[in-house]
């Protein structure tokens, strides 16, 4: 058998800002890059064009399925990398990806399950889920929906897949506001039409929900997300996408933010959600963070204990992408929710353990010294436990013969108010330097 070729495939409309990455990531992996244009007024074409690819023109008639089924028609190759202009694999994992299809190929898959990270404007992750963007060329795949399409099969076959979300990640860098905004009007327009000629189609209501909350609509969102909810089928519970358990995700985000919601109704909404979804860790995230917003610490740490445990033990497969993304801050979240409950040890337990990933999260320091300073043991022998303390931190994560860790562990016992560490610090500072540390203080 010969090399299996893949063809990489995208529809774009006024894509000149992200093009040019977007056809980058599949030089030297893909066999061609075909380009489907809607309508752009920008150079889109024209770098498409000067990068390779081949550009063909296809009518909008408002149903993205059928742009990207036109854009397939074109494909000539065994393979489909269907990624948007707004998307990209790691010079790495394109490698592997290349290299993967060879195998897969022989092995009769006909699909490939990748991570999805979507990236906010600053380039932090806002979530990570599952997408599947690489299929075979076949003439029974193909994408079904107006908008938010899928592949699915025309002639009802299970496609034979195969899970890479811990090999291969999309990047999708089109997750800010300031995107979802500008193509809120388009896609609303779409799902109108859609629940025109389905009014019961619980999957649109769940977009519905969405485009509502882009607007910050609210109470729209609310209704469009309940709607949904009400009309999801039994066949559904357990089954972990963004028509099902995400849909009844975004109905508890939408009553945490509301200052209508009673939590009766906010539990309510949680346990119908969890009774049908146990391994879904978003849920309890989602609760946590509320109850710790409002002081509730006790109900913030049950949860968000929770929802650490059903991601350690049921992984991000199509589900948990807002805690996978978030972790270190569900962490930090539970340590501090730990400190306000008394609960010393556990409260250092867990900054210990991001510390050792990352020594310098400022925040996380200063929680682990906030909770040293009123621990009763290390407080009761006063500068020897701050001394304790500090050969704790430098035979751990800091070398406090280095300015630059002092200086970091003596702004944490600042922000901490844990004076008699600070004297202990100072106290490693000669005295030019104290001067120089002084000033760029304030002091």
């Amino acid at each position: 058998m010969g090399k299996v070729r893949i063809s990489q495939c995208m529809i774009v409309k006024n894509e000149e800002a992200t093009i040019e990455r977007a056809l980058s990531w599949g030089k030297g992996v893909v066999s061609e890059q075909i380009v489907v244009d809607t309508g752009s007024t920008d150079r889109t074409v024209e770098i498409a064009e000067q990068m390779g690819a081949r550009v063909y023109h296809f009518q909008w008639i408002d149903d993205f399925a059928a742009a990207k089924n036109f854009a397939i028609s074109k494909a000539r190759y065994e393979w489909i990398a269907f990624l948007d202009a707004d998307e990209y694999f790691t010079p790495e994992e394109a490698q592997f990806l290349k290299r993967a299809i060879q195998q897969l190929h022989v092995q009769g898959q006909e699909s490939i399950l990748t991570a999805w990270v979507n990236l906010e404007n600053n380039g932090s992750v806002a979530t990570v889920g599952t997408q599947r963007r690489i299929f075979r060329n076949i003439p029974t795949l193909r994408y079904k929906g107006r908008i938010h399409e899928a592949i699915d099969t025309l002639d009802g076959h299970k496609v034979p897949t195969v899970d890479m979300t811990k090999e291969l990640s999309i990047y999708h860098t089109g997750y800010g506001a300031t995107e979802n905004s500008k193509k809120s009007g388009r896609n609303l327009r779409l799902i109108q039409m859609e629940l025109e000629d389905h009014p019961d189609n619980y999957v649109m209501w769940g977009f519905m929900g969405q485009e509502y909350v882009s607007q910050e609509n609210w109470a729209e969102a609310e209704n469009a997300f309940r709607r949904a909810v009400s009309l999801i089928p039994d066949s559904m519970r357990g089954i972990y996408d963004t028509s099902s358990s995400i849909t009844h995700l975004r109905l508890l985000e939408v009553l945490v933010i509301r200052p209508e919601t009673k939590e009766e109704e906010l539990m309510e909404a949680y346990e119908q959600a969890r009774n049908g979804w146990p391994k879904e860790a978003d849920f309890d995230y989602t609760l946590g963070k509320h109850f710790a917003s409002k002081g509730q610490w006790e109900k913030a740490e049950l949860h968000l204990h929770q929802a650490i445990d059903i991601l350690e033990q049921y992984g991000i497969n199509s589900k948990s992408m807002v805690l996978a993304g978030n972790i270190q801050k569900a962490y930090e979240l539970l340590a501090i929710s730990c400190y306000n409950n008394r609960k010393m040890e556990d409260c250092l337990r867990y900054t210990t353990a991001l510390l050792k990933e990352n020594p310098y999260l400022m925040s996380t320091a200063t929680v682990m010294l906030m909770a040293f300073a009123v621990d009763a043991g290390t407080s009761a022998l006063g500068e020897e436990g701050a001394r304790e303390v500090a050969g704790f931190l430098g035979n751990t994560f800091y070398d406090l013969n280095s300015l630059k860790d002092r200086l970091f562990v003596l702004r944490a016992a600042l922000a901490a108010g844990y004076q008699t560490l600070v004297q202990v610090i100072r106290g490693m500072f000669t005295s030019e330097e104290l001067e120089a540390v002084d000033r760029a203080l304030g002091v």
